[in-house]
């Protein structure tokens, strides 16, 4: 028996290892999620005042900036961090025209995964993440996971510079509270603010392996920064010598079965 245990953990130890999965705790490393967006940190999307001079994301320690953005499948749960200035509490960071300026809902698409720029329009994104608040004291940070609700947008600065400010895809309105969860919020100034959580795959209707693609979009009501990034469920590779390692793992397992049934 105690052989057939050695056995068994060295199994699930090697099956550990074809993984990884990121720490949610208000600090994120540039290898706990996987991303990939249009630019460095996010996208240059929208002209200057409708000039040809574009503005760049993480253009320096705005409140306002999201300057990484980040997801992960691992464990049976979808994980998501962003980077980024004091936007990212859920409060109004500035204002533009008059309008406060607040984060976007993180938009979730498990069918729309071949968008390349949902800027135009992310309607098609099936849920979303809405950060209900954050708590500086304690960094617990509030989430809802909702569905079927109407995408709508914000243009906060009206006609003044034609369609360089305006989003079709801000904040999902009306929908279904799928669960409620917890993350972290760590406040570190200036634009280097952390935001992370997770959930259940199940509450996406996925399970772990499913070969799908979680595509995941997040700007704020400026449209100033965006970030697009996507994450694979494509089954957990087995390591080959697991294959070398079964059989013997399932002879004993057989020869404990015999023994036991002719004591």
């Amino acid at each position: 028996m105690k052989t057939l245990n050695i056995l068994t953990a060295s199994f699930l130890g090697l099956m550990s290892l074809s993984t990884f999965a990121a720490t949610v705790d208000g600090s994120i490393t540039a290898s706990e999620y996987q991303w990939n967006t249009n630019g460095v940190e996010g996208s240059a999307k929208w002209n200057t005042h409708g000039g040809t001079q574009e503005l760049n994301d993480a253009s320096g320690g705005d409140v306002y900036d999201i300057n990484f953005l980040g997801t992960n499948v691992a464990g049976g749960k979808f994980q998501f961090g962003a980077v980024g200035g004091s936007i990212l509490s859920g409060l109004q960071a500035g204002s533009g025209g008059g309008s406060p300026i607040f984060l976007s809902d993180f938009a979730i698409s498990v069918t729309n995964s071949t968008s390349a720029n949902p800027t135009t329009s992310s309607a098609g994104f099936e849920f979303a993440i809405h950060l209900v608040g954050v708590n500086d004291t304690t960094g617990i940070a509030d989430f809802q996971l909702l569905s079927g609700g109407t995408w709508v947008g914000a243009d906060i600065y009206g006609s003044a510079h034609g369609t360089d400010h305006i989003t079709e895809t801000y904040r999902m309105l009306g929908g279904t509270v799928l669960t409620s969860f917890q993350g972290v919020w760590t406040a570190n100034g200036g634009d280097d603010n952390v935001l992370e959580g997770e959930f259940n795959l199940s509450d996406l209707g996925l399970l772990s392996g499913s070969g799908a693609i979680i595509s995941t979009y997040l700007t704020m009501a400026c449209v100033n920064d965006e970030a697009l990034v996507h994450a694979d469920l494509a089954a957990v590779p087995v390591p080959a010598a697991l294959w070398l390692f079964a059989p013997a793992l399932i002879g004993f397992m057989g020869l404990r079965r015999r023994t036991t049934t002719t004591a």
